[in-house]
């Protein structure tokens, strides 16, 4: 399988569980990045609110094209109960060439309900994923998420062999 991981990450969360999942599946990654400042307080009220309101933005050009691969892992926080607006754009811009690929969805979050943020992402790409997982900051914390990533690369991988 030839496997990349896109996400976004302001805190560090996203990224975290995207190395994770890098190494135990081989699999490239491609951080989205944005042009706005999203650190302390003021990035936190924004990028909630851009979130909330259902904005796309300008991102940064990519350096691995998702058309390259076979299957496309995307992450992303919950933001305002919604899809990070960086992703967001990402989906907006690629779905049409993502409807063509397998993917699996994962997002960290505070312990927000991922349903409708999964449901959102297969809406705007028309595609069901392969596989979904939600990591919340108390399973960082606690160290559960070493385990879930286990199981959402297990369902991939035997994906990937049929």
């Amino acid at each position: 399988m030839i496997v990349l991981i896109v996400y976004y990450s302001r805190t560090g969360k996203t990224e975290k569980i995207a190395r994770q999942i890098g190494v135990k599946i081989n699999a490239e990654l491609q951080e989205i990045k944005d042009y706005k400042k999203r650190n302390g307080i003021i990035g936190f009220i924004t990028s909630g609110n851009e979130a909330h309101l259902k904005k796309t933005i300008e991102i940064k050009d990519m350096e691995k094209e998702p058309d390259n691969y076979e299957i496309v892992i995307i992450g992303t926080p919950i933001w305002a109960n919604n899809i990070s607006t960086p992703i967001r754009s990402f989906l907006g811009k690629h779905h049409p060439m993502l409807k063509e690929k397998e993917v699996a969805f994962y997002c960290t979050s505070l312990g927000s309900d991922p349903k409708p943020v999964f449901k959102e992402m297969e809406n705007m790409i028309i595609k069901k994923p392969i596989t979904v997982m939600n990591i919340t900051a108390r399973d960082i914390k606690n160290q559960y998420h070493v385990e879930m990533v286990d199981n959402f690369v297990k369902e991939i991988k035997k994906h990937g062999k049929q």
